[in-house]
């Protein structure tokens, strides 16, 4: 099975100028707790709600004015609508993420897909718990 076949399509993207209160609010309406954020067709970045919070809120910046540039993650990860769902699994594990952007031969946003799309799709429910178990393990430098 392929990506295409479980990600979430049509992804809203914010704008790097975005405000905070902006971005939350379209997650809000979306009910999701990450949005890609592209500049014109290039992918820049991916803001979630703990980056608004724990980089945002918690930091004193005013979510009126700062822009999701001010916090968003910009060393976003990516996979192929053309990889194989056992692949970014192993690579979602591994990288201790929830979510993978989901991009076209041109590195364009196609989709996004989530830990719960791999759940909700996969045939092999114990695919999405081995994933799960794996992004919840300490990185190893903070392992003892």
């Amino acid at each position: 099975m392929k990506i295409r076949d479980v990600m979430t399509p049509d992804a809203v993207a914010a704008h790097p100028e975005t405000t905070l209160m902006a971005a939350a609010e379209m997650m809000r309406l979306l009910n999701v707790g990450s949005l890609p954020v592209l500049d014109g067709e290039r992918v820049v970045g991916i803001i979630t709600d703990r980056d608004i919070v724990v980089r945002g809120l918690a930091l004193g910046f005013n979510p009126r004015n700062a822009s999701v540039a001010d916090v968003m993650t910009r060393n976003v990860q990516t996979c192929s609508v053309d990889e194989d769902v056992e692949d970014v699994a192993h690579q979602m594990r591994e990288l201790q993420v929830r979510r993978l952007l989901v991009v076209d031969e041109r590195e364009r946003l196609v989709g996004i897909v989530s830990l719960g799309d791999l759940a909700m799709e996969m045939e092999d429910q114990t695919l999405a718990g081995r994933v799960l178990e794996g992004i919840s393990e300490p990185p190893v430098s903070l392992a003892h």
